[in-house]
């Protein structure tokens, strides 16, 4: 089992935020997971984003209703996973911005 969490936001999407607003899952608990599979949905006032989980496995719990706020470093969802599936030594999740919702101001 790994939980799948929250990762720090790149700086570009991060100024005065440490928190997020789960939009919505991707994907339904039972459903299998590969590294690289978008799972959850996740928007601030600076961007949209795709939480992917970086190991493979079947997720077991999803954590949060859509419309929740959660903070970085808070599991999104609990995937159950062999050993080997388990992505050790690296982060367990990774975020895409895939829409920039503001820019910031340059200084």
């Amino acid at each position: 089992w790994y939980f799948v969490r929250v990762p720090s936001l790149a700086p570009e999407v991060s100024h005065q935020s440490n928190s997020v607003e789960v939009q919505k899952y991707l994907l339904k608990e039972g459903a299998k997971v590969k590294a690289g599979t978008p799972i959850v949905v996740l928007e601030n006032y600076w961007a949209t984003m795709q939480l992917r989980a970086q190991g493979s496995g079947i997720i077991k719990k999803l954590l949060f209703d859509p419309g929740t706020t959660v903070k970085i470093g808070d599991p999104v969802a609990i995937i159950q996973a062999d050993g080997d599936a388990i992505p050790y030594g690296k982060t367990y999740s990774s975020l895409e911005i895939v829409k920039r919702n503001h820019t910031k101001p340059k200084s």
